[in-house]
């Protein structure tokens, strides 16, 4: 069975568009269910509920799926907020999904990627999600696969299953038990973690996928990538909800349109992939990416 798909949406009805065609040009989106969520408006921000209303009237007449089902909310709930609640809603009616946020372009063959994951992986709880999005990495000659595996999480396109995700705790109401975590979990996953994890928990950011990463950090798991990656990210022309202009993620994307992938047998981390993925989140290449956005904001 295909796995549900769920893309959040709010402000951006182009965006949104070229999001669904993308997955439109998947030939398993005929056999999945669509799932909507569109936020509110913000009352401070003017022109904004025109633009909300442009994304729901798109989303009410999306065709191509399966089923379509819409969600709109009357209030601005915040993207961490409500991607917690759409995907707890859907997981737990199907037991997996795919998420997808609407300044993300799939390739033809991103749901045949996800939905093998999902299928292979299912009954091993070492695999927390299977993702979409890949760095660009060097793949060594020797390496037989057409995915690898690493510990941190990409919210850029992935998918999950239902005791994954609610195994996951949102709140962390006993922050005296995770600060001592701080070096173990940027070793884990980049030198931003815990920083980000920090921002959030004292309001400085919403994110749901860092809180997401230090759950999977704790069970010790890990995530799937393609070698390849199949997702295009537009968010970083500055319209993005945590995008800026400048983009250090560099990546390639998979433009064959292949649809069965070579998947790991075994849960083992491939040292080489796995250094070459986490490098982007080192200390020299965050600072060159805080100097570069800096220079785009004063350039205008």
């Amino acid at each position: 069975m295909n796995a549900p798909i769920i893309v959040f949406a709010f402000n951006r009805p182009d965006a949104l568009k070229a999001c669904i065609e993308g997955l439109q040009r998947n030939s398993e989106a005929a056999y999945s269910d669509l799932f909507v969520f569109v936020d509110g408006p913000r009352s401070d921000r003017e022109g904004e509920s025109a633009k909300v209303a442009s994304v729901r009237e798109y989303a009410s007449s999306i065709t191509g799926f399966h089923m379509v089902e819409t969600h709109f909310s009357d209030v601005n709930r915040k993207l961490g907020p409500s991607i917690i609640a759409g995907v707890t809603d859907v997981i737990n009616r199907y037991g997996r999904a795919i998420i997808i946020e609407d300044d993300l372009i799939a390739t033809s063959n991103l749901l045949s990627f996800l939905n093998q994951g999902l299928d292979r992986y299912e009954s091993n709880r070492e695999v927390f999600s299977v993702c979409g999005y890949t760095n660009k990495v060097r793949v060594p000659k020797d390496y037989t696969y057409d995915a690898f595996f690493c510990s941190r999480s990409s919210s850029w396109g992935w998918a999950t299953w239902k005791d994954r995700w609610n195994s996951c705790e949102w709140e962390f109401a006993d922050w005296e038990a995770v600060e001592p975590d701080h070096k173990a979990f940027n070793r884990w996953g980049g030198s931003d973690c815990f920083g980000m994890l920090k921002d959030w928990k004292e309001g400085r950011n919403q994110s749901w996928a860092i809180r997401f990463c230090y759950n999977q950090f704790k069970q010790n798991a890990v995530s799937l990538f393609p070698v390849l990656s199949l997702i295009d990210n537009e968010g970083f022309d500055g319209s993005g909800t945590n995008c800026k202009k400048f983009n250090r993620y560099k990546f390639e994307l998979d433009r064959s349109g292949r649809k069965e992938f070579r998947m790991p047998e075994t849960v083992i981390k491939d040292k080489r992939l796995y250094k070459e993925s986490l490098r982007y989140y080192s200390i020299p290449i965050r600072i060159y990416s805080r100097l570069m956005n800096m220079y785009y904001d004063l350039k205008g």
